[in-house]
């Protein structure tokens, strides 16, 4: 395993574990790639796994009943994994696909994360935080991403300037709550700024 990569793993949250943790959770692990806008959980799939993003740019979708609707991006160092898939053994209500560019995981089975948490302290600890530090990140986006089109666009280029060019326009425009021929508007404006 890259051992630059499992330190940027090892912190990407508040609570550090230890080296010999990292590397149980790196031996549980296997290394799967994604086409670009290939499938990785799919709507009614059930997988119970967990995912690092080591890299690429996964998009994580949901239907609103009357379109699909871009719920947010997973970026390198990401942790995720469809939370009714693993905690209820429920059929995804997300989608989760590569974007435009092809996508490296790791794959945690729950059979093998089951056994670390069980095993190590040290990793339920680390994986308490990391949840805990998704809720935090869900507040921050409500307000970072918020306010008229055009903020949430100037937002979104100043903290995460590399969504523009992997994510399809459609994708884009979803995620900002507008229609894509208000997204080009709103870009064609910009640059003559």
């Amino acid at each position: 395993m890259d051992h630059f990569f499992l330190k940027k793993i090892q912190n990407i949250s508040t609570y550090v574990p230890s080296d010999s943790t990292m590397e149980l959770l790196f031996e549980s692990t296997e290394e799967i790639t994604l086409s670009p806008r290939e499938i990785l959980i799919g709507y009614g799939m059930t997988d119970p796994s967990l995912y690092i993003v080591k890299d690429g740019l996964l998009q994580l979708l949901y239907f609103d009943g009357e379109k699909e609707v871009t719920f947010g991006f997973a970026f390198p160092e990401t942790i995720l994994c469809s939370p009714h898939c693993l905690y209820m053994h429920q059929p995804s209500l997300l989608q989760i696909e590569a974007c435009k560019i092809s996508t490296s995981l790791l794959k945690v089975r729950e059979e093998k994360l089951n056994l670390l948490l069980e095993k190590s302290h040290d990793f339920a600890q680390w994986m308490f935080n990391i949840a805990l530090g998704q809720f935090y990140y869900s507040e921050l986006k409500m307000t970072s991403i918020s306010g008229h089109t055009e903020e949430k666009y100037k937002n979104l280029l100043k903290i995460r300037p590399d969504i523009i060019n992997a994510v399809s326009a459609n994708r884009l425009a979803s995620y900002l709550g507008v229609t894509p021929s208000w997204l080009c508007k709103l870009r064609k404006k910009m640059l003559y700024e």
